[in-house]
């Protein structure tokens, strides 16, 4: 397995207690992102919105401030579509680019 990026995480790999919660968090997401995908797949904005504001809050807590700021604009850009699930679609990419950098996370977890 390649070393991660030591740039990738606000928390230091190298610290036991920061690896604990890096790794927790890492667990998880593979629930975070079935959560959304489902949510996705069924235009639920409210299940959606409620992921983003967790993931918002959560994610740099655990070291991860880059998914903490893409949760953040993809609660913004739903809150701005106002809760019509046709305006869903105008959200997809930033729900695909959130997707997509936390599979990025998962395919280099060092715990794995």
């Amino acid at each position: 397995m390649t070393a991660p990026d030591p740039n990738a995480f606000s928390l230091d790999i190298n610290d036991p207690d920061d690896a604990e919660l890096i790794e927790y968090f890492l667990d998880e997401l593979p629930e975070k992102i079935e959560i959304i995908n489902t949510a996705k797949a069924g235009d639920d904005v409210e299940a959606l919105s409620r992921i983003a504001h967790q993931l918002k809050g959560a994610a740099p807590g655990f070291g991860f401030p880059t998914i903490g700021s893409a949760a953040e604009v993809l609660e913004g850009s739903l809150k701005e579509a106002g809760g019509s699930i046709q305006d869903v679609e105008q959200v997809k990419s930033e729900i695909d680019s959130l997707l997509a950098l936390c599979q990025s996370f998962i395919d280099t977890n060092p715990f794995a």
